[in-house]
């Protein structure tokens, strides 16, 4: 694992294969700012190490095809792997 800015980079093995899954924070802005929470997390997924140039990765998204937001690092992980095992 390693981090980058705020930026989480797990690698993890499914099904034998490896894949990367990157955790971003993802700000929402609120009308009145003592609305809680203001920081989510996004997920994506990688076959490759999203650390090189051409890593072309895919973003964990709900029913409606929009970006699922997860209130912290560990939820979207784990959402991400389960996911990732139910496709592979």
């Amino acid at each position: 694992m390693y981090q980058q800015n705020q930026i989480m980079v797990e690698r993890q093995s499914i099904k034998g294969k490896e894949v990367w899954l990157k955790v971003d924070p993802y700000h929402v802005q609120r009308p009145n700012p003592n609305i809680i929470p203001t920081e989510y997390f996004t997920a994506s997924y990688y076959l490759q190490d999203p650390g090189y140039e051409n890593a072309d990765g895919e973003a964990i998204k709900d029913e409606n095809g929009e970006l699922k937001l997860f209130e912290s690092p560990v939820a979207a992980l784990s959402f991400a792997r389960k996911n990732l095992e139910n496709m592979m």
